[in-house]
């Protein structure tokens, strides 16, 4: 990643944003690191992060230790995004800050506020997290589901809207996985 100021200066943010995507593991990390976010140990993150609202740089990023990152995982960064420890974010997931019609006069208003998931929580694939939205410790976050408020420690929540089904039993206390083996 020696290189990547190199293609931040030719081809600006843009240029970086196509790097991460093709990036995978390590170099992801590296490239987030490099950027400005604050990435924690075993962080692993496969290929196809897509990145939005990443100017001038990611500093609105935290990933805790011992998360996995899924493919195609897509992370909207107009307000602070922040992801607790061994936390699984599967494949798809969107977590979006900010809502903006552009140059549309729709009606909808202007909206943007941080994302803040706890530590030992599962987001299934395909789930959006919505603007202001914290999720609890353990919680798990169903498949396709729309999180639009939120979600408290220990419960499950599936559909659109997201809706709590049950407790979740739950309570995690073991150490990191290895994902060097």
């Amino acid at each position: 990643m020696s290189n990547l100021a190199a293609v931040r200066a030719a081809g600006g943010v843009e240029e970086v944003l196509r790097l991460l995507q093709d990036a995978n593991g390590d170099d992801a990390v590296a490239i987030l690191r490099a950027e400005g976010a604050r990435i924690g140990s075993k962080a692993r993150i496969l290929r196809g992060m897509i990145v939005h609202n990443a100017e001038p740089g990611f500093a609105n990023l935290q990933i805790g230790d011992g998360c996995h990152v899924g493919r195609e995982v897509f992370l909207d960064l107009a307000s602070p995004v922040r992801i607790g420890n061994r936390v699984t974010l599967s494949m798809r997931v969107m977590i979006i800050t900010h809502t903006n019609a552009g140059d549309s006069r729709c009606g909808l208003p202007t909206r943007s506020a941080g994302v803040d998931i706890g530590d030992d929580v599962y987001v299934g694939a395909g789930a959006t997290i919505l603007p202001g939205v914290r999720i609890g410790n353990s919680a798990i976050v169903g498949a396709g589901a729309l999180v639009t408020r939120d979600v408290e420690e220990a419960t499950t929540v599936v559909g659109i809207p997201a809706k709590a089904r049950m407790p979740s039993s739950r309570k995690v206390s073991r150490p990191p996985v290895d994902f060097k083996g």
